[in-house]
């Protein structure tokens, strides 16, 4: 797991992947994916691929709806 670094929300990337979601979190890649699969966690898929948008997520770090 690659820990990512970033100083403020506006540098991350508009629609994060599950790597760098691991990274983010500091979790192992399973960890993230069992997270994307959690229907509280605000992930869309496009073909196989989990993506996750940089706003969504950062409101669902804060807690607020998604």
């Amino acid at each position: 797991m690659d820990k990512v670094m970033f100083r403020k929300v506006e540098e991350l990337p508009l629609v994060l992947t599950p790597a760098e979601i691991s990274g983010l979190l500091g979790i192992s890649r399973n960890t993230a994916y069992e997270l994307l699969h959690s229907k509280d966690f605000p992930a869309f898929r496009i073909g196989k691929q989990y993506r996750v948008s940089r706003e969504r997520f950062v409101a669902w770090l804060n807690g607020e709806a998604a």
